[in-house]
């Protein structure tokens, strides 16, 4: 029964906590999260050889069995780990440091052009980084996450990069309009979230994109521009 509620979209996962600031256009809203700590693996974008044959769903392998998903959890505790909802994605502008935020995307190394990609999960809010079991596979890392103002804009249907671009384009332009300036100079600074297994139908997805943000200011004019030319007739 749980299984079909979940292809329904039903979400019985922990989310992250936060507090609504206020409505934004475009059905967006402004929140604050809380603290937060992530477990992450990151991976160089266009590696040869098996780690770019792996891309995606290596990480995700990694960080579930870090958990517990598939079995014994693979950390020194042999402690299993509450899922929780949602896996992010996005691009940050250099390497992720232990207060980072984000959950999978891109990041350069500081003073390197090679770029990484990286997924975490969100640990249930009873965890620090203390007290988080230690993973046994060095390419899973703990991070902590801080408090932070972010905007969102939730949407259903897939998680292909086209469908996710069409609304984080959407959701930069609302920042323009609500005086929200993106803490990221990347031309595309917005995160994919997740909350639905791949089973899950389409229609019946729960998704998001984050901004982190600052209030005074505005998106870049290379932002708005790169925004503006992202195609909106994109489905799924």
């Amino acid at each position: 029964m749980n299984f079909i509620r979940m292809v329904f979209g039903v979400v019985n996962e922990a989310k992250p906590k936060y507090i609504l600031v206020r409505a934004l256009s475009e059905g967006a809203e402004l929140r604050s999260y809380a603290p937060m700590v992530v477990a992450q693996v990151e991976w160089a974008v266009g590696s040869s050889g098996p780690e770019q044959a792996e891309k995606q769903e290596k990480p995700f392998f990694l960080l579930a069995r870090y958990i517990g998903v598939f079995g014994k959890p693979e950390n020194t505790g042999d402690e299993a780990v509450a899922m929780t909802a949602p896996v992010m994605m996005g691009t940050a502008p250099q390497k992720m440091a232990m207060t980072a935020p984000v959950l999978l995307g891109s990041t350069a190394e500081a003073g390197s052009e090679e770029t990484r990609e990286f997924m975490r999960f969100v640990l249930p809010s009873s965890y620090t980084v203390e007290t988080a079991p230690t993973p046994s596979n060095p390419r899973v890392q703990i991070l902590a996450v801080p408090a932070k103002l972010v905007a969102a804009l939730g949407f259903s249907g897939g998680r292909s990069k086209a469908w996710t671009d069409r609304h984080g384009a959407i959701l930069l332009e609302a920042l323009a309009a609500a005086g929200l300036k993106p803490v990221s100079d990347e031309l595309e600074p917005w995160v994919y979230a997740g909350f639905n297994p791949p089973f899950t139908l389409p229609m019946f997805r729960m998704n998001e994109v984050y901004i982190d943000v600052t209030e005074g200011g505005a998106p870049s004019a290379a932002q708005l521009q790169h925004a503006a030319q992202i195609p909106r007739s994109t489905w799924w």
